[in-house]
């Protein structure tokens, strides 16, 4: 048995090792193993990963995963969609058996029937909708039943979708999500504090029991990373692509680029971006996503190029078990690589790109230099 997880991590708190703990206790019932495949710099939210993945992911193995890979920048910073498809490829090339993931309703029955009536729905219909001005999560709501204010039990959805559309035999194992809502930002005496709550109030001595010792030591060794810092780079880059150069951008559709280059020549700061460009048909996360791209100039051609890469990085690794490295490059469905060098390096240009823009930023890291972390 192998067991997969898809994370962010950011940070790993609370929740995220309960999760890994049921994972684990699986995992030992059954003489097998724990693969994370995690995003490394930006989020599927289009957020800042607070520090960077080698930090995260030696928490990660420190809490009972035995390794983890890192999910490429056009898998992690990507609709619901993309970011599961490549997710579960990265774990079934890993040779995962089943996917543990935490879910507001663990209740996934309905998936099936929801994936039949995603087929049997006619293209013009859903295009009346997003007409309308309703965005991708509302329609979804309202043609298939799939609940748009839940956002993990959506994202399950997309693993389920991966899953059978690419004819895998990949048992899924929902636990039901404990304590604070996904998005919830307030200090709140909970079993479990949200990712964002803790971000949002990472100098608050509360939060020091939702995270390790360890965690809460990187943390505070580390510079934050903030998308308020992000504003004048990312305003020079839209300025200087203009809007040709912003259609170019992969994820700019039907004349958004207008709307961008508009925004950015009356805001003052990312938030308020944002919100300008946001309408009902685009959310804020899917306008986050795509300034992101703007910043890290992620065009249309990237997307075709490096999207469908079977190349991955290794960030973090139980020492006992750093022989399943070999043995996942012996089936050679994907290839991996626990440090870059010359040889290897080509493969990853569209990453390293991106990891220098977010080190440049937030730390004095290069990627160049650090090697897989082996944890005792």
């Amino acid at each position: 048995m192998r067991i997969g997880i898809v994370a962010e991590f950011n940070p790993l708190h609370s929740g995220h090792r309960y999760l890994i703990e049921c994972a684990r206790k699986i995992a030992d019932e059954n003489n097998g193993e724990v693969i994370c495949v995690m995003s490394e710099f930006f989020t599927q939210r289009g957020e800042i990963a607070i520090v960077d993945g080698f930090t995260r992911a030696r928490e990660a193995v420190r809490s009972g995963c035995d390794m983890v890979i890192a999910l490429p920048y056009l898998g992690s910073v990507a609709y619901g969609d993309d970011f599961a498809k490549k997710s579960i490829e990265i774990l079934s090339g890993a040779g995962i058996t089943h996917l543990i993931f935490g879910t507001e309703n663990d209740d996934v029955s309905i998936f099936e029937e929801i994936y039949t009536k995603q087929q049997n729905t006619n293209e013009e219909e859903y295009r009346k909708l997003l007409k309308t001005g309703l965005s991708h999560a509302k329609i979804n709501s309202v043609l298939y039943g799939l609940e748009n204010n839940n956002p993990n039990f959506s994202l399950a959805y997309s693993y389920y979708k991966a899953i059978r559309e690419a004819g895998l035999n990949i048992q899924m194992i929902p636990i039901k999500r404990e304590g604070q809502g996904l998005n919830n930002s307030e200090m709140l005496e909970e079993e479990h504090l949200s990712a964002t709550a803790i971000r949002n109030n990472i100098n608050d001595e509360k939060i020091e029991k939702y995270l390790s010792k360890n965690m809460l030591t990187d943390l505070r060794k580390e510079n934050i990373a903030s998308e308020s810092e992000l504003f004048p780079y990312l305003k020079y880059k839209i300025l200087s692509l203009g809007k040709d150069g912003i259609k170019r951008i992969y994820d700019v559709s039907e004349g958004l680029e207008n709307r961008i280059y508009e925004a950015s020549l009356k805001t003052e700061n990312y938030r308020n971006l944002v919100n300008s460009i946001a309408t009902k048909r685009y959310s804020n996360k899917k306008i986050q996503r795509i300034l992101l791209h703007i910043l890290t100039n992620t065009t249309k051609e990237d997307y075709k190029v490096n999207f469908s890469t079977n190349n991955f990085r290794v960030l973090a690794v139980k020492q006992a078990k750093t022989a399943i490295i070999r043995e996942i490059n012996r089936n050679g469905r994907i290839v991996l690589h626990p440090i870059l060098n010359s040889k290897n390096s080509m493969n990853f240009e569209h990453d390293i790109k991106v990891a220098r823009i977010y080190e440049m930023l937030f730390s004095n890291k290069d990627i160049f230099r650090e090697n897989i972390q082996i944890i005792d």
